[in-house]
């Protein structure tokens, strides 16, 4: 289950990123929890962010 998605066109991940992305599939994004789904034909990339739980002790 995804707690945010994050779509954007190639320009946008690429301005937001500093990153280039030459062919469709998945890129590592530093600090993002999930890998970005390029697709070059759609002019669309997609970031899924995970839901993370955590157990503290009181």
């Amino acid at each position: 289950m995804a707690s945010q998605t994050i779509t954007g066109t190639l320009a946008q991940w690429q301005r937001w990123t500093g990153l280039k992305f030459p062919a469709s599939g998945r890129y590592a994004i530093p600090g993002a929890l999930a890998p970005l789904e390029i697709d070059l034909a759609a002019d669309l990339g997609i970031c899924l962010e995970p839901n993370l739980w955590m157990e503290h002790p009181l």
